[in-house]
């Protein structure tokens, strides 16, 4: 590391001079020049590192740009790290140097959402609201494979006897431009412009019950 840091150079350099000497020790031949070789500042793992991390940090809050590795190797912390290196990029090259850092443009996959269901107090609520709904289902009326109803036996009340009666709700939203996207089409046809956006929504909620039907 010594030898690397007098010569200007990281723990990059460090690692092939290391290389170099256990190459040495075991074939006795110094290693050749590769002469018409022309290396990049961002070999160096210190810099690429560096820059990895701050693009990073950049992605989280949003999107990232060529310009921000330029200003980031611009900034005055940057150029005291790697005085002894020419860091001043342009544009051009801060893309083919996201291509090399292995960041690629493109639509961003969606991640997942982690909502904790397997956390012990949502466990045991699960627990307790499946055990209520059991004793609930003993007051409705519930159908057979055929169909059929299957009276509850509940306590007797004015009009015949006491059940409980389960009501859902459900809602679909319905868009102006949500059509298919994938059709048959003739190659000789005049493609024509399609709307841009979903356009404007219609939702439709309703309460229903498995005796009723909907109840608006």
């Amino acid at each position: 590391m010594l030898a690397a840091k007098a010569s200007g150079h990281g723990v990059y350099r460090a690692r092939c001079i290391r290389q170099w000497i256990h190459q040495f020790l075991t074939s006795g031949k110094l290693p050749l020049h590769r002469y018409g070789h022309s290396h990049s500042v961002l070999e160096d793992e210190d810099l690429s590192q560096a820059i990895q991390l701050h693009l990073q940090e950049r992605a989280k809050d949003g999107y990232i740009r060529a310009e921000d590795i330029v200003d980031f190797l611009s900034s005055p912390e940057m150029q005291e790290q790697f005085s002894h290196k020419k860091i001043n990029i342009t544009i051009r090259t801060a893309r083919n140097w996201l291509h090399t850092l292995e960041w690629r443009y493109g639509k961003k996959p969606n991640g997942m959402y982690i909502d904790g269901h397997e956390r012990e107090d949502v466990v045991a609520y699960w627990a307790e609201f499946l055990q209520r709904m059991k004793e609930y289902m003993k007051r409705m009326v519930v159908y057979d494979n055929d169909g059929n109803a299957i009276n509850p036996q509940g306590f007797p009340v004015e009009g015949g006897r006491f059940r409980i009666i389960l009501v859902t709700h459900d809602e679909s939203t319905f868009y102006a431009y949500d059509r298919r996207k994938t059709v048959w089409f003739h190659p000789g046809g005049k493609p024509t412009p399609q709307p841009k956006g979903e356009g404007q929504s219609l939702m439709i909620s309703d309460f229903l019950t498995s005796e009723w039907g909907c109840l608006v």
